[in-house]
C-alpha cells in the first residue's frame, strides 16, 4: 500500500481516488486490516463515506461523499446507471466477437460467487470492446450499463476469455504465467455532481503496463 492514496478530483462533497489494488473498501466480516474508507478519513482529516465498491484487487477510479446529503445523492446516480464507468480488463482469451454486449441476469450465491441465471436475478449489462492483443489474451474495454457484483468477471468468463488472474470465474494459469492480481482497472468516472450538478470526469492509467491501452 503507498502511504497515501492518489486523489483524482477533491471538493467540498465529493472525493475520487485511484484505488490500489488489494485493499478492501469497506470493512468485511472476518477481516481485520484496515479498509480505503478508514486509510481515506485519515489521510483526508474527515469523514469519508463510500459510495459504490470496487472489487479488492480491482484498482482505479473510486468515488466517496464527505457528507450524507452528497453520499443520497450518489447513490442515486449509481442506483440509477446514470454515472458513466470504463474498465480495462487483461483476458485470457480473444472475445468472440471481437466488441458487442453482454446481456444476462445475475445472482450471488452463499459461497459468494455470482452466476448468471435463467430466472430470477438482476438485469446486468455490460459492453466491451477488445482494444489489442496481449499473448493469447486481450486488453479489453468494458462499459457498465448496470453495476452488479463482479459483473464484468462474470461476463467475460461467460464469454470464454476469463479476466486473467481470477481464478474465481474461471482463469487457470498456464505454465509460467504470473499475475499480481484479478487484471481490472477501473480506467474512468464521468458523474454529476452531487451539488452543483456540473460533470466530474476523471481517468487513470492502470499500474500495470499490460493494462494500459
Amino acid at each position: 500500500m503507498p502511504r497515501e492514496v492518489h486523489v483524482l478530483h477533491r471538493d467540498e462533497h465529493l472525493l475520487i481516488v485511484d484505488k490500489p489494488a488489494g485493499i478492501l473498501v469497506v470493512p468485511a466480516a472476518g477481516r481485520a486490516e484496515p479498509c480505503l474508507v478508514d486509510l481515506l478519513t485519515q489521510q483526508m482529516g474527515q469523514r469519508v463515506i463510500a459510495v459504490h465498491r470496487l472489487d479488492e484487487d480491482t484498482t482505479g477510479c473510486l468515488a466517496f461523499a464527505f457528507d450524507e446529503g452528497s453520499r443520497d445523492a450518489l447513490d442515486r446516480t449509481f442506483r440509477e446507471h446514470a454515472a458513466e464507468r470504463e474498465y480495462l480488463a487483461l483476458t485470457a482469451a480473444v472475445p468472440s466477437p471481437a466488441a458487442g454486449c453482454v446481456e444476462s441476469h445475475l445472482e450471488e450465491g452463499a459461497d459468494g460467487v455470482v452466476r448468471v441465471v435463467r430466472r430470477g436475478g438482476r438485469r446486468a449489462v455490460t459492453h466491451y470492446a477488445a482494444l489489442a492483443r496481449r499473448g493469447r489474451g486481450s486488453l479489453v474495454r468494458c462499459r457498465l450499463e448496470t453495476g452488479r457484483r463482479n459483473q464484468i468477471r462474470v461476463h467475460l468468463a461467460a464469454l470464454g476469455c476469463p479476466v486473467a488472474g481470477d481464478r474465481k470465474y474461471g482463469y487457470r494459469a498456464p505454465s509460467g504465467e504470473r499475475h499480481p492480481r484479478v487484471m481490472l482497472h477501473s480506467w474512468t468516472l464521468k458523474i454529476e455532481h452531487p451539488v452543483t450538478s456540473a460533470l466530474i470526469e476523471v481517468s487513470c492509467e492502470a499500474p500495470e503496463q499490460a493494462l494500459r491501452p
